[in-house]
């Protein structure tokens, strides 16, 4: 008889992610999952998807009605929507462990801990706080910045957190930056805090190579930058490294996508600098990922390094470790650590665009070098532990640790 799992996700689903692998790696594991999030527009409100048991409910379909929620979930830390919705299928199901998808859904699982004799696994993916702090700096509209001020308050957030991971069974960390941080900040016993990153699975190079990712870009040196995109992401100090290089065959590609304020300013930097080397290609399918990264001659990720981007890890980076071609990453922790254990890539001072170029020059002029580093990061995730196929089996382990 399967056991089972509640999952709570204030977001849509499909669409994450972290979410699908945490959610597979279970599920073959003997779990049943019940995963309740948001709805979008035409949704169901409940289906099967992909082994799942999703429950969708109606808490925001615009940008509006969601600003809503998380004041009320800012205020009282609970979400009276999913709480409603969780103590409902906690009484039809008997369900042994919640499992909270990051800090703003924590309070409402654990509000019904003790009613139903639940464990409750908080996931962090992030670093909410800082992240809260880090993108209210590009919030334009006045409203919006009011409302982040008086309501969304990262201070009142990590006093939150610490209440939190101390009031949890067990939490699961991103990246052992993060598990050392909230073991310091919060105080947590380390063995209560399980580090489950955000690696690949193996088939990932076994998506289809497309070999026309590339054919509008001249012949020359591809450095590509895939996946999403924000301010915090440092892909502005790519752009601006790329003025430092427009002698050579040297091409920035963009792959991916963010919102139409943060598309626009990439834009007009790269018009304003007068590149004719970066190309702004938007979002692309996770399809076609593999192949701009296998064929690219560098993968770069240029984070900027704070409180936010030192304690999390991009899935990004072990993707392209696989796809087997050096990385260029900025000196955010996580990256710089894991680069430099697994000597796959280069790194760069993080916000120093001069420094950005003056490593894409190395790659750029030694080839054996980025072969060497290329087959480094494939040793790691393929032949090494840097794999979900690896990961996965610390999620597993602490769930059958704590299930029922």
């Amino acid at each position: 008889m399967a056991r089972k799992v509640a999952m709570l996700l204030n977001a849509p689903y499909p669409a994450d992610i972290r979410v699908k692998k945490e959610t597979d790696a279970l599920i073959n594991a003997g779990f049943e999952i019940f995963l309740i999030c948001l709805r979008k527009k035409n949704q169901a409100p409940r289906e099967v998807v992909e082994g799942i048991n999703v429950i969708r409910i109606d808490a925001g379909k615009n940008n509006y009605v969601l600003a809503f929620w998380d004041v009320v979930m800012s205020i009282t830390f609970i979400h009276p929507r999913f709480k409603k919705a969780l103590n409902k299928l906690l009484l039809e199901e008997k369900i042994s462990i919640v499992h909270v998808h990051d800090l703003p859904l924590a309070g409402t699982a654990l509000a019904l801990r003790r009613q139903f004799s639940i464990k409750v696994i908080v996931d962090l993916h992030e670093n909410y706080p800082e992240a809260l702090r880090t993108w209210f700096k590009w919030k334009k509209n006045l409203i919006v910045r009011l409302k982040n001020k008086l309501f969304l308050n990262p201070d009142r957030w990590f006093k939150y957190e610490t209440k939190a991971c101390l009031e949890a069974d067990h939490v699961i960390a991103v990246v052992d930056e993060m598990k050392s941080r909230l073991a310091k900040s919060s105080g947590v016993d380390l063995e209560k805090i399980t580090v489950i990153t955000n690696t690949e699975d193996k088939n990932f190079i076994e998506q289809k190579l497309n070999k026309d990712v590339y054919e509008n870009i001249p012949n020359g040196f591809i450095i590509t930058y895939s996946g999403g995109i924000g301010p915090h992401r440092g892909v502005d100090t790519a752009i601006k490294g790329m003025a430092h290089l427009r002698d050579k065959p040297i091409y920035l590609v963009i792959v991916g996508f963010g919102s139409p304020s943060v598309m626009t300013s990439l834009k007009e930097l790269a018009t304003q600098l007068q590149l004719q080397n970066v190309y702004i290609k938007g979002y692309q399918p996770f399809e076609k990922f593999y192949s701009y990264m296998h064929l690219a001659d560098v993968n770069v990720i240029p984070h900027q390094s704070n409180g936010h981007t030192d304690n999390t890890v991009p899935h990004k980076l072990f993707q392209g470790m696989m796809a087997g071609r050096p990385l260029l990453v900025s000196t955010c922790a996580p990256l710089k650590r894991i680069i430099e254990e697994y000597k796959s890539g280069l790194v760069f001072k993080a916000d120093d665009a001069t420094d950005f170029a003056a490593k894409v020059e190395t790659l750029y002029s030694d080839k054996q070098l980025c072969e060497k580093l290329g087959a480094n990061g494939t040793t790691a995730t393929i032949n090494g532990k840097l794999n979900w196929e690896t990961t996965q089996l610390d999620l597993i382990n602490l769930y059958n640790a704590n299930a029922g």
